[in-house]
């Protein structure tokens, strides 16, 4: 399993700690779901000396100690706090430094939320801003905040995160792990309001796109959704890609961390979800354009993974794009 720490400071923003918390459960309920327990997140909440680390509502968590040297396979860290001033915070903020610099080479991905003061200063690991071109869009988060490179550590970079970014980013590591097909079922079963880089808007096309690397599915999605009437079994889809059954069912799910059948579920919702968006056809005939048996199995469908009917979807959205025009 892949190791996550939280490390909190003294005022952490508690609401984007429980929403990270709550994506990587949700995450890791998916996995447990296919069998895939390995491919789960290791999650942690640390503070430099364990114990009760109070937050800037005034709620305090339980955290466990850093640990003197990170073992095991690379892991992420996210730090959220502010070390506060005086001589013995200050101290501390040092020794946080000295254990970010130990373990560096464990450390592959980094984020901090009002923590910027911690990030390993030069020469040993030197932040500077991208000169010359666009950083890629993995090394952006929500498009807010500098990109940043730590030289001379393993990570791809440091993120500095706004308030309210928490579950974006937890979201934008997992997708970066598992890719976009998995990342689009899992931002459908969090609770409450989708942002919008992982809301209703950015969704609705994604599952047609490649989700990973390998061509072949982007492919397929296609495939699939040009025939969502027909019976799509494991052994038809397989045939597509001219594997055997048992073959593409884990180079499948390795690839989108889905199962077939799931993967296949999520295009036919994403198609009567854009087709409930951009016409005025009646239920009826989508859930029969969309392979659906029936109207009552798609309303099951949406009920299951949307928590809404589809004519409640359709009522949501027009009232959002009319909302957007005015």
């Amino acid at each position: 399993m892949h190791k996550v720490w939280l490390l909190l400071l003294p005022g952490f923003l508690l609401l984007d700690v429980i929403r990270m918390l709550a994506v990587f459960k949700a995450a890791n309920a998916s996995f447990r779901r296919t069998r895939n327990k390995l491919a789960g997140y290791d999650v942690r909440l640390a503070s430099a000396a364990g114990g009760q680390t109070l937050s800037s509502s005034g709620v305090a968590l339980s955290t466990g100690a850093l640990p003197h040297r990170l073992v095991g396979r690379a892991s992420t860290l996210f730090i959220s706090g502010e070390p506060a001033p005086g001589a013995a915070e200050a101290a501390g903020a040092q020794r946080l430094r000295e254990w970010l610099s130990r373990n560096r080479r464990r450390l592959n991905r980094c984020a901090v939320l009002g923590a910027q003061a911690l990030l390993p200063p030069a020469p040993e690991a030197r932040v500077v801003r991208r000169q010359g071109r666009a950083a890629p869009p993995a090394l952006r988060c929500g498009g807010q905040g500098p990109d940043l490179f730590a030289a001379g550590m393993r990570t791809r970079s440091w993120r500095v995160i706004e308030p309210g970014q928490g579950a974006d980013l937890a979201l934008s590591w997992i997708e970066e792990d598992r890719g976009a097909a998995f990342i689009e079922t899992l931002a459908s079963r969090l609770p409450g309001p989708r942002s919008r880089r992982c809301g209703t808007l950015r969704r609705r096309r994604l599952p047609l796109e490649p989700p990973a690397p390998d061509a072949r599915i982007g492919v397929l999605h296609q495939w699939i959704a040009a025939h969502l009437q027909e019976k799509l079994s494991v052994t038809r889809l397989a045939q597509e890609v001219h594997m055997s059954t048992r073959s593409f069912a884990r180079f499948y799910e390795r690839a989108t961390g889905l199962s077939p059948g799931r993967g296949v579920q999520q295009i036919r919702l994403d198609t009567a979800r854009r087709l409930l968006e951009t016409s005025t056809r009646p239920l009826k005939a989508v859930a029969a354009q969309c392979g659906y048996g029936s109207q009552e199995v798609m309303r099951r469908a949406f009920v299951r993974d949307l928590q809404m009917t589809p004519r409640e979807y359709r009522r949501r959205h027009t009232a959002m794009k009319a909302a957007g025009a005015a």
